[in-house]
């Protein structure tokens, strides 16, 4: 017999969930994005969901969540960095040209640095033209 993991039953047990979260979970706004359900072994095809924007907030914070806590008990500085740019294309492909603070400091889990690298890093990001000062203080213009 098969182990789970190698027939892919946890797989199908995820879509599952997915696929009756998206019908369930209704929402009267229009999609904008989609979910493709795949199933093992060979990740055949099964089925697109399409979810909202309030649907993919909420999927992504929980995957967020998710990952903060079980991340590795130290980032390395260069880990650090490339989760700040990966906030920062979120941001852009999010629409949003502005980042705060307090956004950092909520990521500050998944970064895995104190605040007080993270600040050090946003100065280095603003002396490098990714960002850019605004009037408001703690908000920054993603470049």
């Amino acid at each position: 017999m098969k182990s789970p993991k190698a027939d892919g039953s946890r797989a199908r047990v995820l879509a599952a969930a997915l696929r009756t979260w998206t019908t369930v979970d209704s929402d009267p706004e229009p999609p904008i994005a989609r979910i493709e359900i795949r199933y093992p072994p060979h990740w055949a095809f099964a089925s697109t969901n399409p979810i909202t924007a309030r649907q993919q907030t909420r999927l992504l914070a929980f995957l967020r969540d998710d990952l903060a806590e079980n991340r590795p008990g130290h980032s390395t500085p260069e880990r650090a960095a490339a989760v700040i740019n990966g906030l920062l294309a979120e941001h852009t492909a999010a629409g949003r040209t502005r980042i705060t603070t307090a956004d950092l400091a909520d990521a500050t889990p998944r970064i895995g640095r104190s605040r007080t690298w993270i600040a050090a890093h946003i100065t280095d990001l603003i002396d490098a033209g990714q960002l850019h000062e605004t009037r408001r203080p703690d908000t920054f213009r993603i470049a």
